[in-house]
């Protein structure tokens, strides 16, 4: 379990962590975060689970979090949000994540869209933001350690340890996670078209790659076709084969 005394001084006085929460084992991060955020807590503090019995993510799938496999951690926010700023700040905390286990694994994940991280095509990361006018959470799933995963997950899941040599620092990964979602926080606003296009350049799924995108929002059905980029407020386009375009604001995208 990542204990707060040794995780506060690797944050460096920031904002992020000034109010730490640390248990074995929760039913969520998240839960937990947003009826603390709803109770008052203050911007930055930090809720770690070792284990989770009802992790989430988004569309409400199940986050698999079993004990010591992984790093599960969810941050009260209160952000100045228009609705259209929710999504590319989302893609900026992506983006923030990639860069710490960048930092901390000397690895460089894939990125899509719009808040899944991979290596060699399989997810090990997951992201989830949820915003009121009040407050905001945001919840970050890692697998860090080999684990079996269920049967469903299996061909499509991944750890961060089976791309390393040696064993990862779930302390030394959080401390990076930390700092880097502080860090892109803070320098988001007036900034959103900046974090688009990095976005776009970073991520093979957002330009020119032929997907599939189950479970969107027209109709249900799923779409097929070429990305074509993101729009003002961070949409994935979508190029038909009769030319046409449409717009995907949910749904989860796979290569064709």
């Amino acid at each position: 379990m990542i204990a707060p005394a040794e995780l506060r001084p690797l944050l460096a006085g920031g904002r992020f962590g000034a109010a730490i929460h640390s248990a074995a084992s929760l039913p969520s991060t998240q839960q937990a975060a947003l009826e603390a955020a709803a109770a008052g807590a203050s911007e930055g503090t930090l809720f770690l689970a070792q284990a989770q019995t009802q992790g989430r993510g988004r569309h409400g799938h199940a986050w698999h979090s079993p004990p010591g496999a992984g790093l599960y951690l969810s941050l009260v926010l209160r952000p100045r949000l228009t609705p259209q700023q929710t999504l590319p700040l989302t893609l900026a905390f992506g983006l923030a994540v990639a860069d710490a286990v960048e930092e901390s694994c000397r690895l460089r994940p894939e990125i899509r869209w719009p808040n899944d991280l991979l290596l060699e095509g399989r997810k090990f990361c997951g992201l989830l933001l949820e915003a009121n006018p009040d407050f905001a959470v945001l919840g970050v799933g890692i697998n860090v350690a080999p684990q079996p995963f269920p049967p469903e997950l299996e061909p499509i899941a991944t750890a961060l340890e089976w791309h390393t040599p040696a064993p990862v620092s779930r302390l030394q990964l959080c401390a990076a996670v930390v700092r880097q979602l502080e860090r892109r926080y803070l320098g988001f606003a007036g900034r959103e078209r900046e974090v688009l296009a990095e976005f776009e350049s970073r991520s093979r799924y957002a330009r020119g790659l032929e997907v599939v995108v189950g479970g969107s929002v027209m109709g249900g059905c799923a779409l097929r076709g070429v990305t074509a980029g993101l729009d003002e407020s961070g949409f994935l386009r979508l190029r038909h084969p009769d030319g046409s375009f449409s717009l995907v604001t949910s749904g989860d995208v796979r290569p064709a």
